[in-house]
């Protein structure tokens, strides 16, 4: 097989499989747009994983229970990050106590936009799982 076909291939297998990771809407959802679960470029908060680190721990407000509780750990943070770099659907994916878990939401949903992620150089409409460590 030539070369240039097998690359052809190639590329044409990871947009298929691309495609093919959409992420099941909900029996409520009315929307039929696609959500990627698996995408070529990630979404990305602006300036990247650092400044993510930065919001984070400049915007968190630790709930005054889970403090005298001495509760730390990770939520796990699942939302869709839309075609315009927007937030939707935040929630808690793994929970870790009930106000860690909706500061984690908080913070998520006052998110600026992201940078939306891209399938062949297309943006698209993906979820994005994000772990929220809690530690005194």
């Amino acid at each position: 097989m030539p070369t240039h076909v097998l690359i052809s291939l190639l590329i044409g297998g990871f947009a298929l499989s691309a495609q093919a990771q959409q992420a099941p809407l909900d029996s409520n959802s009315v929307s039929t747009r696609k959500i990627f679960t698996v995408v070529q470029q990630q979404p990305q908060f602006p300036g990247g994983m650092n400044k993510l680190g930065t919001y984070l721990r400049e915007n968190m407000k630790y709930p005054q229970a889970a403090r005298e509780a001495k509760i730390t750990g990770k939520v796990f943070v699942t939302f869709i990050v839309n075609e315009q770099g927007g937030i939707e659907e935040a929630r808690a994916l793994k929970s870790l106590d009930p106000d860690l878990d909706a500061e984690a939401v908080r913070l998520v949903q006052s998110m600026p936009a992201w940078t939306p992620g891209k399938v062949n150089g297309l943006v698209v409409t993906c979820r994005y799982n994000l772990p929220i460590t809690f530690d005194l």
